[in-house]
């Protein structure tokens, strides 16, 4: 439901799942008793109404409050001069206001200062909707031995050698827009700043 693009099969899917979330939920904390519906939270309720929201409006993540509340918190961390607050943080909109603009009227400007077609600097394209994004490591990294065998499986069509070297990449935008965070950089960040507000699970489909 969080994508920015979605098709109708995932919405299905995600509709059936979530009625049965919500059930199950009742079913075991609650019992469907009305003496306990107050356990029940409205956003329970809610859930099953968003695949049919999306399917009329469109991915939340692109028309509810959300963008509006991400929006604020950004122009509250640009503020730098606290001296006047409110002026500066007008100003701060009417920049974005502006930036905004000239894209609409010149989408060609929308490269944020990189190149290779609209790609952020350094990145890697492999196609299908899949970019790597760095932060990556400078040298390529030998394997172990039980890394380089579960590579293989992932991978049948690497050659059959005696050890592997690869470069680690942070970041993987995927189709969807989202982009996907590994623990080789994520665990070096405290808790807090960690990117854990979404899970993405990766498979192999074989042909």
């Amino acid at each position: 439901m969080n994508q920015h693009r979605i098709s109708e099969a995932n919405v299905r899917d995600a509709h059936q799942v979530l009625l049965s979330f919500a059930q199950e939920f009742e079913l075991f904390y609650c019992q469907r008793l009305p003496t306990c519906i107050h356990f029940v939270c409205p956003c329970m309720h809610l859930l099953m109404h968003l695949p049919h929201e999306v399917l009329q409006i469109s991915p939340p993540i692109c028309s509810s409050q959300w963008m509006l509340e991400r929006t604020i918190s950004n122009l509250g961390k640009e503020i730098k001069q606290h001296s006047n607050l409110f002026a500066n943080l007008s100003q701060q909109g009417i920049r974005h206001a502006r930036t905004n603009a000239l894209m609409a009227i010149i989408p060609d400007l929308e490269g944020n200062g990189s190149s290779g077609g609209g790609l952020p600097c350094g990145s890697k394209d492999l196609q299908n909707g899949y970019i790597l994004l760095h932060a990556q490591d400078k040298h390529p990294k030998s394997l172990h031995e039980c890394e380089a065998e579960a590579l293989r499986r992932f991978l049948p069509t690497l050659p059959e050698t005696d050890g592997f070297s690869v470069r680690r990449w942070a970041r993987l935008r995927i189709p969807t827009g989202q982009i996907c965070y590994t623990m080789w950089k994520e665990l070096r960040k405290s808790l807090e700043k960690r990117r854990t507000a979404r899970m993405v699970k990766v498979g192999l489909r074989l042909l």
